[in-house]
């Protein structure tokens, strides 16, 4: 068994992925990320998180390098760490909810790195542990960009949604809540009768399957989705692309990835990581967990409002200044214990069809 899992470490190591050519690959490289499932060229987390350690290594001639696992699992991860840690890394960024378990143990086998964590905090057994001081966990109230979005279009004039999100995580079923009270706020206003496929896919990567049922809700009159899971955006994208749909991206701003993209409903994973960084640069490393919102501006949509017909930059400077004043009650997952199931928020003005594929 020992000869195996040392097998399966070198094999880990081996297919470790390098930043390109910018990547440091002789000598200690001080900053290193390790990817959650995907690559860094996945336009959500890992793509995010990877340009914001880019930026800050380009600016301050630190080393950089990010590792891909084997397995997108807690043992994968904590091979890449080890790794990291023995090729030098000082500082490590790993983007992602599935990272709870390996930085449970991390953090105490490593006092001397620091470690950044987005979407996640440091767990054992799955229960949640005392965050050292060498681990800074940045979380969010995406409810607020999920909000925002169907706000958005509903007051753009659609009035036939979906939303499909990766896997039933936290953030995940809070940005799907978020989406859904928006569009019933937006349709209150206006008067008018809205309705929602919802449904959470199970994984974060893209597939034939995926692009045939976003392609099958379009069919069925549904006029644009909300694509909220990593790589699934690929094959939500490109059925909207092939029937002249639209779609919403997540994360980071994906209009330049399709002409069905919309808007995009922003969690700012790069100035997260980017202002963590350097803070560790001047000595002032902010160990903890922290809830980040639209009142420091960590949240909101994309700025780019050409491809709306009738929703104006102007109306969403109004409905944003109510988010981040906090005049806006916007339930999340721990507000509601639903399991993800979004029907909790059905009235009169919104029917939803669940397909709890979870």
């Amino acid at each position: 068994m020992k000869k195996f899992l040392a097998i399966l470490t070198v094999f880990s190591f081996v297919l470790t992925g390098c930043g390109g050519a910018n990547d440091e690959n002789g000598g200690d490289i001080e900053i290193a990320l390790i990817t959650d499932e995907g690559d860094v060229n996945d336009r959500s987390f890992n793509q995010s998180a990877w340009e914001a350690v880019e930026q800050f290594a380009d600016e301050t001639g630190k080393k950089r390098r990010y590792y891909q696992p084997v397995t997108f699992d807690t043992a994968g991860y904590a091979t890449q760490i080890q790794n990291a840690v023995d090729n030098g890394a000082k500082i490590i960024v790993c983007p992602g909810h599935k990272f709870q378990e390996a930085l449970g143990q991390a953090q105490e086998d490593y006092p001397d790195v620091k470690f950044i964590m987005i979407d996640a905090i440091p767990t054992v057994n799955e229960d949640p542990v005392e965050i050292k001081n060498n681990v800074y966990s940045a979380l969010y109230l995406e409810q607020q960009p999920g909000y925002l979005a169907g706000y958005a279009v509903v007051k753009d004039g659609h009035t036939s949604l979906g939303f499909m999100g990766g896997i039933a995580l936290p953030s995940v079923i809070n940005f799907g809540y978020g989406f859904v009270q928006g569009a019933l706020d937006a349709a209150e206003e206006m008067g008018v009768q809205i309705d929602i496929k919802y449904k959470y896919m199970g994984t974060f990567s893209a597939s034939p399957d995926i692009k045939a049922e976003a392609a099958a809700w379009f069919n069925d009159g549904t006029e644009v989705i909300f694509s909220c899971g990593g790589a699934i955006c690929n094959s939500i994208f490109a059925a909207a692309e092939e029937v002249g749909a639209l779609a919403i991206g997540v994360d980071s701003d994906q209009k330049n990835d399709s002409t069905s993209v919309i808007t995009s409903a922003l969690k700012g994973v790069h100035k997260a990581v980017y202002d963590a960084l350097y803070a560790y640069h001047e000595d002032r490393f902010p160990s903890g967990s922290v809830v980040l919102d639209a009142s420091e501006d960590y949240i909101g949509l994309s700025d780019d409002f050409s491809r709306f017909t009738n929703f104006t930059k102007e109306d969403y400077d109004a409905i944003f200044a109510e988010v981040k004043a906090g005049r806006i009650e916007i339930r999340g997952h721990t507000d509601v214990n639903a399991a993800g199931d979004p029907t909790i928020f059905e009235n009169d003005s919104m029917s939803i069809q669940y397909f709890n594929s979870n």
